[in-house]
């Protein structure tokens, strides 16, 4: 039997929990929660073959995709320059270098998201990201070129099915995101109800804004949906585009790591005082503190350059060393604590009780006539959930050891030196 799923365990009643404050600079912040479960994160699958095959797939498609890439590429071309009173420009050296998105980031997507829609990408430059009238010419050019922006369909978060009108009917929406502050629905009136729907948000929490959006082609038969998106960002120039690379690097590819440790990495998620709830708190902590060493100060420097403007203080894209070896013990002591994590949650997991829900939760047995559960069966699933629990054990050690590789190599960039 495949167990798709493990249960979250519940240690105590919520009133055994008190809220309690962190000082954000120890080791072990405390959990502030009414209720926590102990939780072990597993993927919905074994996809290693499911990844290896996408692999195979991006590689049969890169000629066909370069050949599509460069005729999106060149409509971009044509309308940014039709629209450079607008502001609009076009990066020759940056599109040709990455026409698509490499290998690495589709599968990582794929594996994080269950698609990736965004193979071929674009990046204008555009400073006035407040102009939706110019926006608005920018679309009707890209018509003009035979590219629409893409519909989609989105996921009633309550009802797990399409969001539909009253009629029943799906709602379609603009594939466009807009992370920006000070646009709303009513800013973008000039473009029509159906561009209303789009997707608006503030910027990052690190204060990278864009707009991003993905286009189809018109010339292509069939549904719009099952056509070859083409994506296009738009920053605010070549400074906001390095600070953008520089982040994925040092902020970003340590954090995914993490976050692909098999641990809930929401602290109130695990109970006080245990291996995971430590795991969680310091990733979060690790991850505040390059997004507020580095992140910020990068984004908020690059678009002052960009937008030229006078007198900006040039902020210090640094980490202190007080911080820096911070940062290090706290990834330190994750590593230090999975052994510990593993023996908690292989006590919990095979617990009669526990192994029982998983089997009452797997697809197999939904769909069984014969709802008898036997002594046997619990001993394989057992095994099974053990075999699983070494095989994740062992990953995650591997993976936290590349985690520690690339945080050294941030702090050497960006730590205060002597």
């Amino acid at each position: 039997m495949l167990i798709t799923s493990l249960p979250r365990i519940n240690y105590y009643d919520n009133n055994n929990l008190m809220q309690s404050q962190r000082n954000e600079l120890r080791l072990k912040p405390q959990l502030c929660a009414d209720t926590v479960s102990f939780c072990a994160r597993p993927p919905k699958f074994d996809n290693s073959f499911f990844m290896d095959a996408l692999g195979r797939g991006y590689d049969s498609a890169e000629p066909s995709l370069i050949a599509k890439a460069k005729e999106f590429h060149g409509s971009l071309k044509k309308v940014v320059e039709k629209l450079k009173a607008f502001g609009f420009e076009y990066d020759e050296s940056y599109n040709s270098a990455c026409p698509l998105k490499k290998k690495k980031s589709v599968l990582d997507k794929y594996e994080r998201q269950g698609n990736a829609q965004d193979i071929i990408r674009g990046t204008l430059y555009w400073q006035d990201q407040q102009d939706v009238m110019a926006f608005k010419k920018f679309l009707e050019e890209m018509k003009d070129e035979g590219w629409i922006l893409a519909p989609l369909r989105k996921v009633d978060k309550e009802t797990g099915d399409f969001v539909k009108n009253k009629n029943g009917s799906i709602i379609k929406f603009p594939d466009l995101e807009i992370r920006q502050e000070g646009i709303t629905a009513e800013s973008l009136a000039p473009l029509g109800e159906y561009m209303q729907r789009a997707e608006i948000s503030r910027p990052r929490e690190s204060t990278y804004a864009d707009w991003q959006m993905r286009f189809i082609s018109t010339k292509e038969k069939g549904m719009k949906e099952g056509r070859q998106d083409c994506e296009v960002i738009f920053l605010y120039g070549p400074k906001y585009k390095d600070a953008k690379e520089i982040e994925h690097k040092y902020v970003y590819e340590p954090i995914r790591k993490m976050k692909k440790l098999h641990v809930d990495m929401d602290p109130e998620h695990h109970p006080k005082g245990t291996a995971g709830n430590l795991i969680a708190s310091n990733f979060k902590e690790i991850q505040k503190r390059l997004v507020q060493f580095i992140s910020q100060p990068l984004f908020v420097n690059a678009f002052n350059a960009d937008l030229k403007i006078k007198d900006a203080e040039k902020l210090p894209v640094e980490i202190s060393k007080a911080y820096s070896h911070l940062i290090l013990n706290y990834a330190k002591s994750i590593q230090k604590s999975l052994p510990s994590y593993y023996t908690q949650i292989t006590k919990e997991l095979l617990k009669d009780e526990q192994v029982i829900a998983s089997i009452k939760n797997s697809p197999s047995y939904q769909f069984r006539e014969d709802k008898t559960i036997s002594p046997k069966e619990i001993k394989e699933v057992k095994s099974e959930i053990k075999s699983k629990l070494i095989d994740w054990k062992e990953k995650d050690t591997e993976r936290i050891v590349g985690v520690l590789e690339d945080l050294r190599q941030t702090l050497d960039k960006f730590a205060v030196k002597d």
